[in-house]
């Protein structure tokens, strides 16, 4: 019994440090993100705008490997007591007390509760933008595994939205189709492409933007999260966006969007960019690869079910 009161005494003490270091490094991006906003206002130069900018950001990527790191040991501390509830003797103990403590305190912390009270509605579906090559053929590899994707992917509830038109966005709208109930967003733009105005005939949503940009706007900033296949210049743009928008999600305070992205070609490109520009390594994990359709929606899936 002492063997495993010392392990518990461990356990929750590194727990305790973990959330003491969480709630430390929340406070200073907050404060932080308070000082760029006065600067912001007060007409600051360039330089002291990029210098805080960059404070912010070191703050931020501190703050999201804690928060993983607390997470692990949230995690390993409960297993830990779940184990111990079936040992009579250890349950009265100090140490077992402690560590029923210490959870309920870290999960004020991993969890918290949304302030006021908030009317519930119809659970509304998630939606997950998925990116590709606009030049895949029915005949290819990628474009049955675009259609696995947006099969998986209505069967699991989530709404679809891609760029609407042809290659790996048509394969995901089909593959989505085959399943009662799908919702497939296309978001055009005609005034680019006026010779496919209506998309591909698999969408059950036409949303028209003005130009490309509002497009990757509506594409990134109405996601819940993203899967990027295989794709050339448009395709990195998309990733590159999501990739950005997942990093600096806890600069609002708002839980990063899962990023899956497929190994080929990504990965060695991410890691050049990633090498190159020295990011942060909690940055760089902000993009997970996958080398095939059923692990794209699984590592989704683990993600969503993770972030709650």
């Amino acid at each position: 019994q002492k063997k495993v009161k010392k392990t518990l005494r461990i356990s929750t003490g590194a727990c305790r440090r973990l959330t003491k270091d969480l709630r430390y490094y929340i406070k200073e991006k907050n404060q932080n993100y308070e000082k760029l906003e006065k600067l912001k206002t007060s007409g600051a130069d360039k330089y002291k705008l990029k210098t805080q900018r960059e404070l912010l950001e070191e703050t931020c990527a501190v703050l999201i490997n804690t928060h993983g790191k607390l997470k692990d040991s949230y995690t390993k501390l409960m297993n830990m007591l779940a184990t111990l509830e079936e040992k009579v003797d250890m349950q009265g103990t100090e140490e077992f007390k402690a560590a029923q403590k210490q959870l309920e305190d870290t999960k004020t912390l991993l969890a918290p509760k949304a302030k006021g009270s908030v009317k519930k509605e119809g659970k509304k579906r998630m939606t997950v933008s998925v990116f590709g090559s606009s030049r895949a053929l029915p005949s290819d590899a990628s474009y049955l595994t675009a259609m696995e994707i947006g099969e998986n992917l209505a069967k699991k509830g989530f709404s679809i939205m891609n760029g609407g038109y042809f290659g790996l966005m048509e394969a995901v709208s089909k593959g989505a189709s085959k399943v009662e109930n799908a919702s497939v967003s296309g978001i055009l733009v005609s005034s680019v492409f006026p010779s496919r105005k209506q998309g591909n005939e698999y969408l059950t949503v036409r949303i028209e933007e003005k130009c490309i940009e509002n497009r990757l706007a509506t594409l990134v900033g109405k996601a819940n999260a993203f899967i990027i296949l295989p794709g050339s210049l448009g395709t990195l743009t998309e990733l590159i966006m999501a990739w950005n928008s997942a990093v600096l999600a806890p600069l609002s305070q708002k839980t990063s969007p899962p990023v899956i992205a497929f190994k080929e070609p990504w990965e060695d490109i991410i890691k050049a960019v990633g090498s190159k520009l020295s990011v942060p390594k909690p940055f760089m994990e902000k993009v997970v690869f996958v080398s095939s359709a059923k692990e794209a929606v699984e590592q989704l899936c683990n993600l969503v079910a993770s972030s709650k």
